[in-house]
């Protein structure tokens, strides 16, 4: 079985250079929908500088220990 193929059809063509008018439409639709960066919350802890400060490996051991039955 033999396929006849021409070569022209497997070929790359270039693709058209978009106008510079079509460029600025891009470019301002990208920029209006990216999402910028956000206000920081220094509120949070989350965002704050030294983030492990209040994890529970942090604390005195006699309070890591969990006693369910001293709880009130």
């Amino acid at each position: 079985m033999s396929l006849d193929i021409d070569p022209a059809q497997l070929a790359l063509r270039p693709r058209p250079e978009p106008s510079a008018q079509d460029l600025a439409v891009l470019v301002a639709a990208v920029q209006l929908t990216w999402p910028g960066p956000g206000a920081p919350d220094e509120l949070d802890p989350v965002h704050q500088p030294w983030r492990f400060s209040g994890r529970w490996w942090n604390k005195p051991t006699p309070l890591r220990r969990d006693r369910p039955w001293a709880r009130g």
